[in-house]
């Protein structure tokens, strides 16, 4: 947590010291300021020579909280296995999912934010939700046949 905080710090240090750096032409303050803290995260992990872990940039997703314990349990699980799955994701598709998904970014505020076009983004995004889809299949399944024997 105290990392992130001080790239975010460094982030908006760096826009305070050379405001000129950001063109409004070329995309929104908050694509450049994804774009700076993205960029310093990098720069960090590359100096450090460690991978960022996915929980690093992100907060846990909020459980639902049910009434029964079995779903609180069931609930809890799922939460992991999805955690679990997007960490398994390859970085590139990682990070266009939690880009997309997590943080609401349009198609075109990733491309310029990670340097590379929309189609690129559209076909990582894609990988990833297969591959979400076919390592989570056996937990979504089971759980809307636990869904289904609750509501009967």
């Amino acid at each position: 947590m105290e990392m992130a905080e001080d790239i975010t710090h460094d982030c908006f240090l760096s826009l305070i010291k050379r405001p000129e750096n950001f063109n409004p032409a070329q995309g929104s303050l908050k694509t450049y300021l994804y774009s700076a803290a993205r960029n310093l995260s990098l720069k960090h992990f590359r100096s450090t020579a460690r991978e960022a872990a996915f929980e690093d940039f992100s907060e846990e997703p909020p459980i639902p909280v049910r009434e029964q314990p079995l779903g609180r349990l069931l609930d809890e699980e799922l939460s992991l296995k999805v955690k679990e799955a997007v960490f398994s994701l390859p970085p590139l598709q990682r990070e266009a999912l939690v880009l997309f998904e997590y943080e609401g970014l349009a198609l075109s505020e990733i491309a310029s934010i990670v340097g590379t076009d929309v189609g690129a983004v559209k076909a990582r995004l894609h990988r990833a939700r297969e591959r979400l889809k076919s390592t989570l299949w056996p937990y979504l399944n089971s759980s809307r046949e636990i869904v289904t024997l609750e509501q009967a």
